[in-house]
């Protein structure tokens, strides 16, 4: 609101009463009401470094309100050092003369101040050369040039002793000078073509690295939706089962239903493994085990026009890889064979062991062959490329072979492709060769975790955070039924309110909610109750995000059952760490 400088409604918070506007917007908003149109504000590193957009909203011509947003300034940084090229030193600064990005220990430097060099600079002109120190103590000159409509500017540095020849080299340079004029000419024309050409494999690569950016939020987005709803199904079914014993057909019912919920989630985790920054679990796997298990899908995907073939040599059956991951990897193979299979044919799959010849280490080969079109040379060259794909429009995304690799590469393997128009293709794919898992006869086994096997705790106060109702009443009832004392909250602030009249042994908090995610919440619980523990739970895709600000608390990944969750409760209370 520009007439009272109050703020009506902020994404981050639940919708109340109006508040003053922070100061950070201050300088924003007197922008945007002198200039009458969309400002680009500077970046605010407060608490975690954005950049502000603000766009006004007129009512009958006039400025009344402001609808402000903000971005991460990695946009920029992937923009700059994508049309950047290795080891130049280049920053993007704002109008009061901050990083925004830099190509030089940026996650240091963003929000900073830019060095007093850099300040005069944009100070004292809107374009030019200047001299001076990088933060580094790279002396240099640098070409800069600033944004008439932002006040931005970006910033190009050369190192000086590049430039700063000693006067006796003159000479000698005016005598090469003349001979080399006609070779200068022509190699200014090459490094201009190739100039051209790199800058359009930066913009190819920039485009295509976004597209695999939102492709992984998107997947992470309905990975954690459709976690959740399989987690409300999975942990009532199971209370169910547990409620109906005696009951022999209602006791089957729930029992299927059990089973068809857990495909859901297994199916789940195959198609959301996309998802480019989902840890692989990388170990042992039984090919036999995961070849034969896999069978029904193979035959569905394939169609009966194509006869498939799968033999296991006994020597190769063990590798190491990511079972998930190599599932849905065989199975882009396999549907691939059959789209180059539209009249039918044959899919052989068949594993042996060889011999790395560069590392002379055993590994198993896994070879998927189709009797199908093949392809030509240029097809061959790219087939492994994101995104690339000789489908019509609609009917593939070029990202089936793109997956097989990375899998195969993050398994530590390598990958080939042997084909030729006319005679088929074979994919081979080189893993590490594994052991069978060991079972220690001598030491009893576990048995598997019931509901009366998990209340080592009981009577403990446990506080349950979680947006979704369905999963936080099945959680909570769960707890009850294993004799715990529960608190509910929807969202964190109710959490930290439930935490000022009582005190808590365990925060149970889900990862991703609304205004504060399960660390802030978790941060600020350990703050005002020191000693709680945290057990996080999250049907997140995005591993490498929750990871990096878990620190000591657990997770346990939905969709889960009454079992694992009160197993996970159990030990994250006996936890002595």
């Amino acid at each position: 609101d520009t007439e009272r400088r109050q703020e009506i409604f902020d994404l981050q918070r639940p919708f109340g009463d109006r508040v003053p506007i922070a100061g950070v917007h201050e300088r924003g908003l007197r922008r945007v009401i002198a200039a009458g149109a969309p400002v680009v504000g500077e970046i605010d590193s407060h608490q975690h470094p954005v950049v502000w957009l603000y766009v006004p909203a007129r009512v009958n011509g006039r400025v009344t309100h402001i609808v402000a947003a903000s971005v991460k300034p990695r946009i920029f940084q992937n923009t700059l050092t994508a049309y950047t090229a290795m080891g130049t030193t280049a920053a993007i600064v704002d109008g009061d003369g901050d990083f925004v990005a830099r190509t030089v220990d940026y996650t240091e430097r963003v929000g900073t101040p830019a060095t007093q060099y850099v300040r005069d600079a944009i100070r004292g002109g809107k374009g030019g050369l200047y001299s001076g120190t990088t933060y580094e103590g790279l002396k240099n000159y640098t070409a800069y040039s600033v944004s008439p409509v932002s006040g931005w500017s970006t910033h190009l540095a050369v190192a000086s002793g590049t430039i700063d020849t000693p006067t006796r080299w003159s000479f000698v340079a005016a005598g090469f000078a003349a001979l080399g004029g006609l070779m200068l000419g022509g190699i200014l024309i090459v490094l201009v073509l190739r100039d051209m050409s790199e800058r359009r494999r930066a913009e190819e690569m920039l485009r295509q690295s976004q597209k695999m950016e939102a492709i992984g939020q998107l997947t992470g987005g309905i990975a954690h939706d459709f976690n959740n709803l399989l987690t409300a199904v999975i942990g009532n079914l199971d209370m169910i089962r547990t409620r109906v014993a005696g009951n022999e057909r209602l006791q089957r019912m729930s029992d299927n239903a059990l089973e068809a919920a857990r495909k859901g989630a297994k199916l789940a985790s195959q198609l959301l493994a996309f998802s480019r920054s989902q840890r692989m679990d990388v170990g042992p796997i039984d090919l036999a085990q995961l070849l034969n298990g896999m069978s029904g899908l193979l035959t569905q995907s394939v169609g009966t026009s194509v006869r498939v073939d799968v033999q296991v040599d006994d020597d190769a059956r063990f590798a190491i890889s990511d079972a998930n991951q190599l599932e849905l990897a065989i199975l882009n193979l396999a549907v691939n064979a059959r789209d180059a299979m539209p009249e039918g044919g044959a899919l052989t799959i068949r594993t042996k062991m060889v011999e790395d010849e560069e590392r002379r280490l055993p590994h198993v080969e896994l070879t998927v062959t189709d009797s199908g079109s093949g392809m030509t040379e240029e097809v061959l060259a790219r087939a492994i490329e994101p995104f690339y794909t000789t489908k019509p429009i609609g009917q593939g995304t070029g990202l089936g072979l793109s997956q097989v690799y990375a899998v195969v590469r993050e398994s530590g393997g390598t990958l080939a492709i042997d084909s030729e128009p006319g005679r088929g293709t074979t994919v081979r794919i080189l893993l590490p060769a594994g052991s069978p898992p060991i079972v220690r006869t001598d030491e009893k086994s576990l048995p598997t975790t019931s509901p009366s096997a998990v209340r080592s705790q009981e009577q403990a106060r446990v506080l349950v955070v979680d947006d979704d109702k369905l999963v936080r009443r099945f959680m909570s009832d769960s707890l009850r039924s294993l004799q715990y004392r529960v608190t509910e909250a929807e969202n964190g602030t109710q959490a930290l309110e439930a935490m000022e009249h009582e005190r808590f042994e365990l925060l149970l908090v889900d990862f991703a909610m609304p205004g504060m995610n399960g660390a802030d919440v978790a941060r600020s619980a350990q703050e005002r109750q020191p000693g709680i523990k945290v057990l996080m739970v999250s049907g997140y895709a995005d591993s490498t995000a929750i990871e990096a600000v878990l620190g000591s608390a657990r997770l346990l990944r939905k969709p889960f059952d009454l079992g694992e969750l009160g197993a996970a409760v159990a030990e994250t209370l006996a936890d002595v760490r």
